[in-house]
């Protein structure tokens, strides 16, 4: 069991301004993690934003969440974070995944399991000067040392579980908060003692479902598109809901993708999946309901939760998740 749980943000990258704002209010407010969406379809670029939230301030850890070898090469992903590492001072972390929105945003295929291990192997040999393979290409060895900085493997399946575990310095897990589902991810996902399993949830203070899909309902659509691949059983999904969720993955719209300002996607998810999203990806409701959640991920060995902000203004509501976070104890 954890001591204490670590928090950080995530944010889309909308306005630079609004990041830098947000970066500074997270710092000053005990968030130690400030992660950027690397979602190209609908947002502003990631690394240019991490940057300016980097600038911005002096102790806090930024990096994408997550990002991707679709649509960039591990070359370039590699060198990206190397260079923010420096810039930072050593408060870069990336977090590696198979490229949901990134890939199927412009009608690729996201990155298999296979090749997310490759890429993290040849970012680190890339880093080391040493060169690598990927796929068709080569990394040539340069003989230069670049700032590595940790890489985290995210996973929703057994599969990049066990990925993070075999590779990862820690694992970041978006997957259903279902007990059982979350023992055997962390069970896979941390072979070793100091690795880190971070969790990612959507998070709200509103008090019942209804308002939670209001809120950010389009967020906790976009959570599920991309969670819910693979054995559904396996998963955790009840096979009564097993229809509703293969309409969700036909009509799911990239162009739309976690837009709270364009809610189009939810209209695609029947009510009883939209309830059963909230209760098992969402972090919600009032203090006691939070201490109880919270209080039982940390019993399952979470070292971390980075709360996704689907709302539509990040900054208040970083405000109001430190508030709640004060009030039950968990950050000064």
């Amino acid at each position: 069991m954890a001591d204490r749980l670590d928090y950080g943000i995530m944010i889309f990258p909308r306005r630079a301004a609004e990041t830098r704002r947000v970066a500074e209010r997270a710092e000053a407010l005990g968030f130690s993690w400030l992660g950027v969406a690397d979602s190209p379809t609908v947002y502003q670029e990631s690394y240019l934003h991490q940057l300016e939230a980097l600038n911005t301030t002096r102790r806090l850890t930024v990096g994408p969440v997550v990002t991707h070898v679709t649509l960039r090469h591990p070359l370039i992903v590699g060198n990206l974070l190397a260079t923010l590492n420096e810039i930072g001072h050593g408060r870069t972390v990336g977090v590696i995944a198979t490229g949901n929105s990134g890939a199927r945003g412009v009608g690729l295929a996201p990155a298999t399991v296979k090749q997310v291990g490759e890429a993290v192997d040849a970012i680190r040999s890339y880093w080391a000067g040493v060169g690598a393979r990927f796929d068709e290409s080569r990394i040539p060895a340069t003989g230069l040392a670049r700032k590595a900085c940790p890489l985290f493997v995210a996973a929703d399946g057994q599969r990049m579980a066990t990925l993070a575990g075999d590779k990862g310095d820690g694992m970041f897990y978006g997957g259903t908060m279902e007990p059982t589902v979350l023992a055997r991810r962390i069970a896979a996902g941390r072979k070793r003692a100091e690795q880190k399993v971070w969790l990612g949830p959507a998070v709200s203070l509103a008090s019942s479902v209804g308002a939670v899909l209001n809120e950010m309902g389009t967020l906790v659509v976009a959570i599920a598109n991309r969670a819910f691949r693979g054995d559904l059983f396996e998963r955790g999904i009840p096979e009564a809901l097993h229809a509703d969720v293969r309409a969700m993955w036909q009509r799911y719209d990239y162009a739309y993708h976690a837009d709270s300002t364009r809610p189009l996607n939810l209209e695609i998810v029947s009510p009883a999946l939209a309830e059963f999203l909230v209760e098992h990806f969402v972090i919600w409701g009032d203090a006691p309901r939070w201490r109880t959640k919270l209080d039982l991920l940390r019993g399952q060995g979470c070292n971390g939760m980075m709360f996704i902000l689907g709302q539509g203004a990040a900054e208040p509501a970083t405000e109001a998740l430190a508030a709640r976070l004060r009030e039950l104890g968990e950050i000064p």
